[in-house]
């Protein structure tokens, strides 16, 4: 027999917590589209380095200027790793918006691709650049979406009511 009782509201809009972070990460995808903006960091420190700095030693208008079919090549993989990004953002924001929102099991066991990514993600970017605020940002990044995972708990996994005979 399921529980009757209705989830409390944390359980319940839990998933707005999931999707936003799904919608954060459709706009810094679509940012892949266009690599002139490469040369901005968002989670680095004013006069850090950017990922496309430390790889390359260069900003993208030097690499751009110095070494236009590289730069080409890396602009195209950047187009792809857009594309996939928007792609899994989008899958992500319809995964919260209705599966987890409903309560189904899989979706909550998907939903572990957002900390998981995260965690990967960022800490990709602090080997290329060496900045502790990426790695600060990812923590809380996963705490807040682990919250998103483990609030709406019981609405996934109910307690099983004991059978009284």
């Amino acid at each position: 027999m399921a529980n009757a009782r209705a989830p409390k509201p944390y359980a319940r809009y839990a998933w707005t917590l999931l999707f936003a972070f799904w919608a954060l990460h459709l706009v810094l995808s679509v940012r892949d589209f266009f690599p002139n903006l490469q040369d901005l960091c968002l989670a680095c420190p004013p006069g850090a380095q950017t990922a496309i700095q430390s790889s390359t030693g260069m900003t993208w208008s030097q690499l751009m200027s110095t070494n236009p079919r590289f730069a080409s090549f890396l602009a195209s993989t950047l187009v792809d790793d857009g594309i996939s990004g928007v792609g899994l953002a989008i899958f992500g924001m319809i995964v919260s918006l209705t599966s987890f929102r409903r309560g189904e099991k899989w979706a909550w066991y998907v939903s572990w691709s957002m900390p998981i990514g995260i965690l990967v993600a960022q800490l990709n970017v602090y080997q290329l650049t060496g900045s502790v605020f990426v790695i600060i940002l990812a923590i809380a990044f996963a705490l807040v979406s682990l919250l998103a995972l483990f609030l709406p708990y019981r609405l996934f996994f109910p307690k099983r009511m004991a059978h009284v005979s």
